[in-house]
């Protein structure tokens, strides 16, 4: 199952509740990965971001990552910038595969200000770029000017959000809305932030073998009702192979998940194929 968007509403609806943690750490331990230290109702807790185009996630961790000696630029940047900031709010947009880390603390002056962390979690176009309190790019992991993406991530640039041709289902205000925008195509081809993976699981869990009109209908209020439920303790994660490669959103069985359940169970699933490919 892919890190598509109901994914990453559900892990980000999970950080929300660590809101009013300082930032006391930061860390780059590769080109693609940013580890933040914070400290929040006394326990610190590290928030892995990976931008790897294959491997792209955020969740927190408990496996640490060696670090090299010298700090990379970005990470000085970071630290300048994040070391003493509180966060205020981490959110998604819609169903993009984005997060959205809003931040809070004082300047030399001690005047309040503001910035903005944006984690980009989208394939090869992955992203971690520094906001201002105006929306403008103070810097991003990786830099982006050029005419495939249609966006310009460069230092001093005002930042924009990617855009899509795909409907958004939230949008969605009944079945009859859903299914007048499906027409003949794909779930996932037709709207943001829902793979065909999950649709495929989704297929099965349903016993569904054929995309009819009553078929159709028993997925849109299945989809429906996850996304619903990304904004409670209700969801889980359950490997769907014995191999373990890969595992799937579902309505949890148990209604008392313990607290970042669904942030720790991508922080061991990645970090035990990670060991797997290493051996």
């Amino acid at each position: 199952m892919a890190f598509d968007g109901i994914v990453t509403k559900a892990i980000a609806s999970e950080l929300q509740n660590l809101s009013g943690s300082k930032i006391d750490k930061v860390f780059e331990p590769n080109k693609n990965t940013v580890v933040l230290g914070f400290y929040h109702s006394g326990l610190h807790y590290l928030l892995n971001i990976c931008i790897d185009s294959q491997n792209y996630r955020i969740n927190l961790t408990t496996h640490p990552k060696p670090n090299p000696k010298i700090a990379p630029n970005f990470c000085m940047l970071l630290r300048k910038h994040l070391i003493g900031m509180y966060i205020k709010n981490i959110t998604t947009s819609n169903l993009e595969r984005l997060v959205i880390i809003d931040l809070e603390g004082l300047d030399d002056f001690d005047d309040v200000v503001s910035k903005k962390l944006i984690i980009e979690l989208m394939g090869k176009h992955c992203n971690i770029v520094l906001l201002d309190e105006q929306n403008v790019i103070i810097d991003s992991m990786r830099h982006i000017n050029n005419s495939d993406t249609m966006r310009a991530i460069i230092p001093h640039s005002k930042y924009s959000f990617p855009t899509t041709h795909k409907y958004n289902f939230l949008d969605c205000v009944s079945f009859e809305d859903f299914y007048e925008k499906l027409s003949s195509n794909e779930i996932s081809d037709v709207f943001n932030g829902i793979s065909k993976s999950f649709v495929i699981e989704a297929m099965k869990h349903l016993n569904i073998d054929s995309l009819n009109y009553e078929n159709l209908k028993k997925l849109y209020y299945y989809i429906k009702n996850i996304i619903n439920l990304t904004d409670s303790n209700l969801l889980e994660f359950s490997i769907i192979n014995s191999e373990k490669k890969d595992y799937v959103l579902q309505e949890a069985d148990s209604k008392n998940a313990t607290p970042f359940s669904l942030n720790f169970f991508l922080d061991d699933f990645y970090y035990e194929k990670e060991t797997r490919r290493r051996i």
